[in-house]
């Protein structure tokens, strides 16, 4: 069964997880919040991946550790490419898609389009998180024997945090 946990800290260290999760744009221009705390703790082990093929609306770049070592406590990466043509909900369902193939047992979401991109698809943080949980609806009914364990972690937003934990569907941890 899948089971999904909200937790509060920086994406990179505050779970152990197979991967984490981050939209880019096409044009390789990401080097914001999320992008920076990844290369803060791995350099550019993970950006080359997603740097060396062309990229497309809705593409999920599954970039490897491959033993390498850093200081995060992920894995993998996945890049989502989101140029705001997409719901978040299908950005987000084919990463959790992903999961599924690549054979991960967990993995990480930030809150997505926040921010400074609050507003160009999404206009609140409520929209936001009603995105998400679309996505892993979606998920759970198309895999119900999945044991995927999401997490969603949340970064110095009190009320994304409470907006996630207010159905009762997600666990704080």
């Amino acid at each position: 069964m899948t089971t999904v946990y909200v937790k509060t800290g920086d994406i990179t260290k505050a779970v152990s997880v197979d991967a984490i999760v981050t939209l880019i744009n096409p044009g390789g221009m990401w080097w914001g919040g999320l992008d920076n705390a990844i290369m803060h703790v791995a350099g550019t082990i993970y950006h080359s991946q997603a740097r060396a093929i062309p990229l497309t609306d809705g593409q999920v770049v599954v970039a490897k550790r491959h033993g390498r070592q850093h200081s995060g406590s992920f894995n993998d990466v996945l890049f989502v490419v989101d140029d705001l043509r997409l719901p978040l909900s299908d950005l987000m369902f084919s990463a959790l898609r992903e999961t599924q193939i690549e054979g991960y047992r967990s993995i990480a979401f930030p809150m997505m389009r926040t921010g400074v991109m609050l507003g160009a698809f999404e206009p609140n943080i409520r929209a936001v998180v009603e995105q998400m949980r679309a996505a892993i609806d979606k998920f759970t009914h198309l895999y119900p024997d999945s044991d995927l364990k999401i997490y969603i972690v949340v970064y110095n937003d009190p009320e994304a945090e409470n907006i996630l934990l207010e159905d009762g569907s997600m666990v704080k941890i």
